[in-house]
């Protein structure tokens, strides 16, 4: 068994290397995102409320961005066992990001079940997942769509498993799967019902003959949304829809022509190749893009110079499917080249390269000519994986210290560590936005007490300057953009870039 699988095991463990190392250092600071998921997670484990103290709910308030739940509830048992820390946090992520790799292996190895090379096409898939750079940064960071790809292509592969073998338990799966997927991100609402709708529609013929498979899984999604719907229909399970361009009041010309541009965004060689339009480094590590050049280079000369054969356009039409609505909650959302919204695209993509290396291998006429293009190939992907890896261990961290709000959570611990017995105060620095939330996860506050007062100790402000310097019994942490004049810092926390970012002033 150890033998017939060797390759897998090897691109699974490189997968898990590449997604582990140095997992809480690179990238070194935290996002909002990250410190709101994993409190909220670590408030509904202990008390089961969120911040707000929302019981149980299905969408979290944190900053009135309303999160999907799964990822936060999640986060909760992985704290409980490891401790607040940002290993801890980034660990479930990082645990997808290598089911994700196994997953996509057993998927190809269904999509390709006619072909005597299941297996080559479907390790290919599972090293192309395992090495891209668009995964790895999602599976490196408490961001809650590398968790939801990792559900749609378990999804996809019970789904077609249960094509192949017909079998209840794998549509049951499927669409359990895929309602967890809703749960998580807000992308899966839109991408997996059209998904789903196109799978069903493109196998009519068969669903005909499995009326009543179809009406069991019907009733037990629906059953399993109801909390879902609830939410919907009677909480605020609707309010990301704002954040949409339908909901920005914009007349049908104005709507038309953003929603056309934000598509063309998605196919400039900066958002694919570049990574220059991913807006900030949170989304990206600002030189790489989506896709591989060399992968974009296959599948346009799949598309534009290979006739696919007859059994290959099933597969094709998924691939683009699978693009099409990846991409489109991005496409509909304000803003352009989110790398975060569209991520769900991802197996698309990977499809269609694996479709054109296969349509190349298969037209080469002798078997040295196929033994030299798949290592050649192989080869060259791991220079760019060699080129990404090169830049992220030795310049991301540093050119992503502020979009990671890096600092925060040294300069809490370390209040944390003082003595504060007779301080009355701490004026801490609100320059960089929703200080709050990383205090209450350094501090590990009961939610409860938080809204009963325990954080009253801290008052958050941008507004500090040397005058605050003078109050008695009091703590100041500065920012880097505040003027304290001569008085020298009794701490000074840096970020990666070696930049002071916090600077602590103790009692006199």
């Amino acid at each position: 068994m150890f033998k017939k699988n060797l390759w897998l095991i090897l691109i699974l463990l490189l997968a898990f290397g590449l997604r582990f190392y140095k997992l809480a250092e690179v990238p070194h600071g935290m996002t909002w995102d990250e410190a709101a998921i994993a409190y909220n997670g670590f408030a509904i484990f202990h008390t089961r409320r969120d911040e707000w103290l929302e019981k149980l709910p299905i969408s979290f308030r944190s900053f009135g961005d309303y999160k999907a739940p799964f990822a936060i509830y999640q986060s909760g048992f992985f704290t409980a066992i490891f401790g607040m820390n940002l290993w801890a946090v980034r660990l479930p992520f990082a645990l997808h990001g290598v089911l994700a790799v196994l997953g996509i292996y057993l998927l190809f190895q269904e999509l390709f079940s006619q072909d005597k090379n299941k297996k080559r096409w479907a390790l290919l898939a599972a090293f192309l997942l395992a090495i891209s750079p668009w995964h790895l940064h999602y599976s490196r960071i408490g961001f809650e769509s590398g968790i939801a790809l990792n559900l749609v292509i378990w999804t996809l592969y019970f789904f077609h498993r249960y094509l192949r073998v017909e079998k209840l338990t794998n549509l049951l799966l499927a669409t359990l799967l895929g309602v967890l997927s809703i749960y998580t991100y807000h992308s899966s609402k839109i991408m997996l019902p059209l998904l789903f709708l196109f799978l069903v529609c493109s196998h009519r013929s068969f669903f005909k003959t499995k009326i009543k498979d179809f009406v069991i899984i019907l009733v037990v999604g629906c059953l399993a949304l109801v909390p879902f719907f609830y939410d919907a229909l009677f909480a605020n399970g609707l309010t990301r829809a704002n954040s949409t361009l339908f909901g920005q009041g914009l007349n049908f010309f104005s709507l038309l022509a953003n929603l056309v541009t934000n598509f063309f965004s998605y196919l400039s060689p900066n958002f694919l190749i570049f990574g220059e339009n991913m807006g900030n480094f949170r989304h990206g590590d600002g030189k790489f893009g989506v896709i591989e050049p060399i992968s974009l280079i296959l599948i346009l000369f799949y598309l534009f110079f290979i006739k696919s054969k007859k059994q290959d356009k099933e597969l094709l039409h998924l691939a683009l499917a699978n693009i099409l609505f990846g991409f489109l909650p991005a496409i509909i959302s304000e803003g352009q080249s989110s790398s975060n919204r569209s991520l769900l695209a991802l197996p698309g993509l990977i499809l269609l390269t694996v479709l054109a290396i296969r349509a190349i291998f298969n037209t080469l006429n002798t078997n040295k000519n196929k033994k030299i293009f798949l290592p050649s190939l192989i080869g060259f992907y791991l220079i760019i994986l060699l080129a990404y890896q090169c830049n992220y261990y030795q310049n991301f961290a540093k050119d992503s210290a502020d979009d990671f709000m890096d600092g925060y959570l040294d300069t809490l611990w370390y209040l944390r560590s003082l003595d504060r017995s007779g301080v009355k105060q701490i004026v801490f620095t609100n320059d960089y936005q929703q200080a709050y939330i990383y205090a209450l996860f350094a501090f590990e506050v009961n939610p409860i007490a938080y809204q009963g007062g325990l954080l009253n100790l801290f008052f958050f402000t941008e507004k500090i300057d040397e005058s605050d310097l003078a109050k008695a019994n009091t703590i100041v942490v500065a920012s880097k953009f505040d003027q304290m004049g001569d008085r020298v810092a009794d701490k000074v926390i840096k970020g990666s870039d070696g930049i002071g970012r916090f600077f602590v002033y103790l009692p006199l």
